[in-house]
Parts: structure tokens; C-alpha cells; sequence
């Protein structure tokens, strides 16, 4: 409750000192309006009144301009909105006072200057403040009496009983009049202070609700962070030892959690599994399924299973937990050290790139993603030789659609570029380089999927 109450108040504060610039701003205009009002009637009224008239637009500009500066030079106050608002309406009345000396007094009670009045308290329920508005209000009402108090008392302007005739087509000032005048005033008032608490109450829901909605977003936000924390760990940080066969895994998430996934499993001191696979769509449900893979994997490898009776059963698996909207495409392949080969099955995966004997070629697809159907059809396993200095690497769609700003994307051929350029690299720092590439090429985009790099590589002997 305390950091609503907070936020409201940071909110209220924020939008105060806007609105204050737009009061400044349209006071500004208001006195650009009467100067040239002023200017188009300078030969039609004495010297004095021009130099009252002004005299009291310089001192509008002045002091409006000196508001202006403070605020955006930031040093803007919440006093200020009384200071401002005040000084406008007494302004207004200091300016009807001077007419009651340089023309007929009761001028100074009939002036359409009086209505500058109106707008001017009108700006303040832009601050969503009640008590500016009664304040403005008030010291207006008051002036404008203590006006109408002071010319009576000096015999300046004399009271009449008539009725609005007499007020509106003489140059009698009538009781009924200025009542009039002034309930219009009060109720003017009345008004705009309601409009202000009402104004006020409307902007303290909203921020209300925007603070929630932050609230609740802070909060995914954060479980999703815990979420792709506790994903990362379901990702290989080690890798196997097979001596000359280096292994190397690493998945960059595009956005806390991801569908992407990759792993080695020792098989025996000479053979390997390398597992690479891509659940369809993002997000959370994404990286559910991907914790179902791992899981799957990992216990399938462990019965000793061919690699067609493998992905037949993960498969099975697979359509048990997930609708039919669902797929996962993989790649699984089998380095036997001691028979130098790789064989390998490709369910609807990007194809891995094998560099040997000084080329490099990609993979056989294979047959379609898992999740799809119950029979998996053309599940051929293919083999390919592996023998020292051999290269395997293994990426999902996330670095060959990786686009840039003019949306061209990565590719197949910039990704066999990099290998035959860095194929001398050992797998970590290979893994690395590629995937700080394509994150770079992005231009300052941020990952649109999960990008996911294995690489197996057998040191020449």
C-alpha cells in the first residue's frame, strides 16, 4: 500500500509540473492575445491607459517568463502553482483598479478584462489540486469585492437598486449586477473544483491501475527470470572426456526461457551421443516440453537403445504430453571413436555440418519433426565416417533466421562460412566466436528465438 501510495504521489508530482508548463505556456499566450488586442486599440484610448495597459502585460510577460525558465530548468516547486495562479487573478484586478482611476470609475466594474479571470482560474484543474482551484478562487472573489468595497467607500462609483437594464446599457453600477457578477463567479469557482476532484480521482485510478499492471508484470517478469535460471541448469555446464574428442554445448535463450536444447551423453569410453533439439513456439510452455526432451533423453540413453528404436519411443512420448499443434524437431547422432563413424537421425532439424578431410558438407535432413505422428515415417539411420581431425557442428533455425535491421537473415552460407574460417578453433572458443557473430549481426535486436550451438571436433592425431 505504501509504495501505491508513493507511486501516486511520483505520478501526481510528475504530471503537476506538466501541467504547470502548460499553464505557463498558455499564459503566455493569453497576455501574446491581449498585447495585440492592446496594440490594435493604442489610438483609440488615452496615453495613460496605454501605459497602464502595458505596463501590466510587462509585468505578465516578466514574471511568466521567469516561471517558464525555472521549470525547465527543473527546479520547478509544488508553492509555485499558488504563487502563479494568485498572481494571475490579482493581476486582472490590479489592472481594473487602475481603470477606476484613469477613466470613469465604473468602468473598472464593467471591463471585459474581468473575463481574463475565467480562464485563468480555469488552468488550475489541469494541477488536480481542489484547494488550488478554491484558493485561486477565493483570492479572486475576494479582490474583486475588496475592489467593489473600495470604490463605494471613496464615493468613486455609487450603488444603484436597478435591475440588469441599468447595469448593462449605463453607466450605473447596480447591487443586482454585481451580485450577479460575483455568484457567477462562485459558482465558476464551485466548478472547476469539482472538475479537479474529479479529475484527480480519475488520474489516481489509472495510476492505480498502471502501478498494478507494473506490479503483476515486475513479478512475471521476475518468475520467468527464476524460470530461465532453473532451465539453465537442465543445460550441460560439463562435458564428457573422451580424451581427443572435445565437446562443447551452449544455448543463448532469446527471452528468459526458450524450447531450445542440447547435450552429450557418454555411451562408453569411445562413443557419445550428441543431442540437439527445438520445441515449436516460445516461452514457458516451450521450455516445458524442452525439460520433458532432456528428461526423455536422458533415460531412453540410459536402456541402451538403437537410435531408431530411440526416437521412436521419444516420439510415443511425445505425443502422450502435447497436442498436436507441437513438434519437436532433433538431431541425435552416435560418435563411435573406436569405428571412426557417425551415424545419425535428423527429425526435420537444421542440417548439422560436418567438416572432414579439408571439406565440409551438411548433413541429410531426414524425416519429418516428433510429436507429429505416431509413425515417424523414412526413420532411416545414415552414416557418415568420423575419423581424426573430423568436425561436427550442430545449431538450431535461431542463427540461421537470426535477422538484422534490414531483415536479411544470417543464412546457411554465412554459418559454413564461419566454419571453414575458424575451423582451427577448439569447440569452446568456436562456440563462443560463432554465437557472439550472430547476436552481432542482429544489430542491437534483441534475440527473436533461442540460438544453440554444439560442436564435437576429434583433435588430429
Amino acid at each position: 500500500m505504501e509504495e501505491l501510495t508513493s507511486r501516486i504521489n511520483e505520478a501526481l508530482a510528475r504530471e503537476e509540473e506538466r501541467a504547470e508548463r502548460i499553464a505557463s505556456t498558455a499564459r503566455l499566450t493569453v497576455l501574446g492575445m491581449l498585447s495585440l488586442i492592446a496594440i490594435l486599440n493604442a489610438g483609440t484610448i488615452s496615453v495613460a491607459a496605454n501605459i497602464m495597459n502595458f505596463g501590466a502585460l510587462a509585468v505578465g510577460y516578466g514574471y511568466g517568463l521567469a516561471v517558464l525558465v525555472r521549470i525547465r530548468r527543473r527546479k520547478y516547486r509544488p508553492v509555485m502553482k499558488y504563487l502563479t495562479s494568485c498572481l494571475d487573478v490579482s493581476l486582472v484586478i490590479l489592472v481594473l483598479f487602475l481603470y477606476s482611476h484613469i477613466e470613469i470609475a465604473s468602468v473598472a466594474l464593467k471591463h471585459y478584462v474581468f473575463l481574463i479571470i475565467f480562464p485563468l482560474i480555469g488552468l488550475t484543474a489541469f494541477r488536480y489540486d481542489v484547494r488550488l482551484a478554491l484558493v485561486t478562487g477565493s483570492t479572486a472573489a475576494v479582490l474583486y469585492l475588496a475592489l467593489i468595497f473600495y470604490l463605494t467607500f471613496t464615493g468613486a462609483v455609487t450603488l444603484t437598486s436597478g435591475g440588469y437594464h441599468r447595469e448593462l446599457f449605463t453607466a450605473e453600477v447596480t447591487v443586482l449586477g454585481q451580485v450577479t457578477k460575483v455568484l457567477i463567479l462562485v459558482a465558476y469557482v464551485a466548478l472547476i473544483a469539482y472538475l479537479a476532484a474529479r479529475s484527480r480521482r480519475l488520474f489516481e485510478r489509472l495510476v492505480s491501475q498502471e502501478v498494478h499492471v507494473q506490479i503483476q508484470k515486475d513479478l512475471i517478469v521476475r518468475e520467468l527470470e527464476i524460470a530461465g535460471h532453473v532451465q539453465s541448469q537442465l543445460l550441460p555446464r560439463a562435458f564428457p572426456d573422451l580424451g581427443a574428442l572435445h565437446l562443447f554445448g551452449k544455448v543463448e535463450q532469446g527471452r528468459f526461457v526458450g524450447g531450445d536444447y542440447c547435450d552429450f551423453l557418454k555411451l562408453s569410453d569411445h562413443r557419445v551421443l550428441v543431442v540437439v533439439a527445438d520445441v515449436s513456439g516460445k516461452g514457458v510452455p516451450a521450455a516445458l516440453i524442452m525439460s520433458e526432451v532432456r528428461a526423455s533423453t536422458h533415460v531412453l540413453a540410459s536402456l541402451g537403445l538403437g537410435l531408431v528404436e530411440f526416437v521412436k519411443r521419444l516420439n510415443a512420448l511425445l505425443l502422450k504430453s502435447t497436442d498436436r499443434k507441437t513438434f519437436v524437431t532433433l538431431f541425435v547422432g552416435e560418435i563411435d571413436m573406436s569405428a571412426r563413424t557417425l551415424r545419425y537421425l535428423n527429425a526435420g532439424h537444421p542440417r548439422p555440418l560436418l567438416y572432414r578431410d579439408h571439406r565440409l558438407s551438411s548433413l541429410t535432413r531426414g524425416t519429418i519433426p516428433l510429436g507429429v505422428t505416431a509413425h515417424v515415417p523414412q526413420l532411416i539411420l545414415r552414416s557418415q565416417p568420423f575419423p581424426p581431425g573430423a568436425m561436427l557442428v550442430c545449431s538450431t533455425d535461431g542463427i540461421s533466421e537470426r535477422r538484422n535491421q534490414e531483415g536479411e537473415e544470417y543464412g546457411e552460407e554465412r554459418l559454413k562460412a564461419f566454419v571453414e574460417s575458424h575451423v582451427d578453433l577448439d569447440t569452446e572458443p568456436f562456440a563462443h566466436r560463432l554465437l557472439e557473430e550472430v547476436i552481432a549481426f542482429g544489430q542491437g535486436r534483441d534475440l527473436d528465438d533461442d540460438i544453440t550451438v554444439a560442436v564435437a571436433k576429434w583433435l588430429p592425431e
